[in-house]
């Protein structure tokens, strides 16, 4: 029995020899030696001399709905589309589907071309990639295609590797597909396999000379398709105007936002588009066909500061910078208005913004485009936002000039409000706010409906001169420690046009207040306007209020002298002294007394000034004295 076993086995081992393929002595294989375990060896299938150079490719599972296939077994690809696909696996696929699925598109979790099969890994090491071209962003390829001697004979049902151009420095991949004939809109190009994989750095296809830009594209240029997809890098922020040309169907993605849509079969056409940019990476898909003749596909770009350019991933995109100081800007939230009449303005409440931008100051006087918005002024909407400090307290006048609808808010406090079809050669509108020392918020709304953009906005303190409003420079009033001085306080009251006579201050609100030397404005002084009340010279109304002591050597009878030009009325005590009402008339210069004793009195002296010239002065003669001008010194 044992010998009739002995033979059986060695009857069959000589069938497994008879049978098994030849094995060389001689096999090479690819030792990898492991930072911990045994050294592992993968067989070749190929002389060691055609390796060129190798690298650790990892192959995630693929996504739901695209088959597995073993590492070695070649795949057919077709030039048609790809039938039987599901719902889930063209959404899964699209460009801006889930998360993870544009990842994997735009080449950040797998260097697997869209709508490419991937190979299955094996289950303890990793599968190298011998069919895929990969591109590094700064040191050239880091793996060329590579065909084996089985490779070179491919029989019948199987094709060549895909040709890829010559990679360049952060490019953009660019699927070549055949399209079915007769099409007249961008299909859905997860639905195809690319039949070429070239690489561009610019987006700038031209009729003329497309296969210079476009190296490896095919022959026949009738009935293909293109899907450009690439990263590229902002410097800076802003918003970036692009400029699609091209002839056919083309439809542009920047992130996550279809940007431009121009389908169909149409001669050479321009669309445009814009998009804020944030500083960092961004993805680009540009997809495109072309029906006949020779290709047109152009895109260019123009950022916040600058001319516009062709689109370069390697250039990238350069916007404004973050100043060092962002409370020394204003800062300005661009809308985009319908198409309408809005003579009161837009309601930004129901607005939606397309970015922001900076500005130093407000004027926009003689510009061709308003600053930060490249190639775009009409129906344009900006509502600036910022701070502002002041020292010191007073009345500031603000001067606002605009081409159409525009307004200012201090705080909570509406203070100039321009309306549309206010002309451009005029000065503007003008608007007070009393200040006190502290920050402020301020808010511009502006509206360009057409034609040249114009907004100014200056400011007049004080103690200063008009100057152009700057966030950045505190505006100066009157020190803190002025009320301590041997100054006169004057309340200021902003009146209705028309106003006919002397009102009652004591029922009026004062707009603010400001501090005199002396009251002595005469009517040949050179000016209009009174110190502290900057650009306001009518409808004016001011009420001087002094509060003095008097000793037993300064009792007596003192003689006030009033001129004032348009009516002015001093009250001592409960006392009418002086009542100059010369309402349009002339010049008025009256007089009056009054018994002063020993103790503390108050004295108010009201004023108007309608139109026309103003003057106010007052004198005091003390008993047994000369007439001067009334004053502390």
């Amino acid at each position: 029995m044992k010998k009739l076993l002995q033979a059986v086995i060695a009857f069959l081992v000589g069938i497994i020899f008879l049978y098994a393929p030849a094995v060389s002595s001689a096999e090479d294989f690819l030792v990898i030696k492991k930072k911990s375990g045994p050294t592992q060896k993968v067989p070749l299938s190929f002389p060691p001399e055609q390796i060129e150079s190798f690298h650790v490719e990892s192959s995630p599972s693929p996504p739901p709905g695209v088959p597995e296939r073993d590492a070695q077994e070649p795949e057919k690809v077709d030039e048609q589309p790809v039938g039987g696909r599901t719902d889930d696996e063209r959404q899964y696929s699209s460009p801006f589907g889930a998360q993870p699925g544009l990842r994997r598109l735009m080449g950040q979790d797998t260097d697997t071309p869209t709508g490419a099969p991937r190979q299955k890994a094996g289950p303890k090491q990793e599968t190298l990639q011998k069919e895929t071209t990969r591109y590094s962003t700064d040191s050239g390829p880091v793996d060329q295609p590579r065909k084996s001697d089985k490779q070179a004979s491919t029989k019948t049902g199987q094709i060549a590797t895909l040709e890829a151009s010559s990679p360049r420095q952060a490019s953009l991949t660019v699927n070549v597909y055949k399209l079915p004939d007769n099409i007249s809109a961008l299909p859905d190009y997860s639905a195809f396999r690319p039949t070429k994989i070239l690489s561009v750095d610019k987006i700038d296809i031209d009729p003329a000379r497309f296969r210079s830009e476009l190296p490896g594209a095919p022959e026949n240029t009738d009935g293909i398709g293109f899907r450009l997809m690439g990263n590229f890098m902002v410097s800076g922020e802003g918003i970036f105007r692009l400029r699609l040309q091209s002839k056919d169907g083309a439809r542009l993605h920047i992130d996550d936002k279809t940007l431009i849509e121009n389908d169909g079969v149409h001669d050479p056409s321009v669309k445009t588009g814009f998009v804020h940019l944030a500083e960092g990476m961004h993805s680009i898909i540009l997809d495109s066909f072309n029906s006949k003749g020779a290709p047109m596909l152009k895109l260019f770009v123009q950022g916040p500061e600058g001319d516009e350019q062709v689109f370069s991933v390697s250039s990238g995109l350069a916007g404004w910078k973050e100043p060092a100081k962002p409370y020394d800007v204003l800062w300005g939230q661009v809308y985009f208005v319908p198409q309408g009449n809005y003579p009161e303005g837009p309601d930004f409440a129901k607005l939606t913004p397309i970015g922001r931008l900076i500005a130093p100051d407000l004027n926009l006087q003689g510009a061709q485009s308003i600053p930060g918005i490249p190639g775009r002024r009409d129906m344009v909407a900006i509502r600036y936002q910022g701070f502002f400090n002041v020292t010191g307290a007073g009345i500031f006048a603000f001067r606002m000039a605009s081409n159409n609808f525009a307004k200012l808010t201090i705080g909570k406090s509406p203070i100039i409000e321009v309306p549309k079809g206010t002309k451009p050669e005029t000065e503007g509108s003008l608007g007070w706010a009393f200040l006190q020392q502290g920050s402020y918020p301020i808010v511009v709304d502006y509206f360009n409906a057409q034609g040249e953009p114009k907004l100014e906005l200056f400011v007049t303190t004080p103690v200063k001169t008009e100057q152009l409003f700057n966030p950045s420079k505190p505006l100066e009033a009157f020190a803190a420690e002025t009320g301590q001085m041997n100054l006169i306080p004057a309340f200021v009251y902003f009146l209705a046009p028309n106003t006919k006579k002397l009102p009652n201050f004591n029922k009026l609100s004062p707009a603010g207040m400001f501090f005199s030397k002396a009251i002595d404005y005469p009517v040949n002084r050179g000016s209009r306007e009174f110190p502290g009340v900057p650009k306001r010279d009518e409808w004016l109304g001011l009420r001087f209020y002094v509060k003095f002591s008097l000793t037993a050597q300064e009792t007596g009878t003192y003689k006030f002298r009033v001129v004032c030009d348009d009516a002015a009325r001093l009250i001592i005590g409960k006392k009418i002294v002086v009542n100059a009402e010369g309402m349009g008339q002339k010049v008025v210069d009256q007089t009056g007394s009054v018994e002063l004793t020993v103790g503390s009195h108050e004295m108010f002296l009201d004023y108007i000034q309608t139109t026309g010239p103003s003057a106010l002065q007052l004198y005091i003669t003390p008993p047994g004295g000369e007439e001067k001008i009334f004053s502390f010194e």
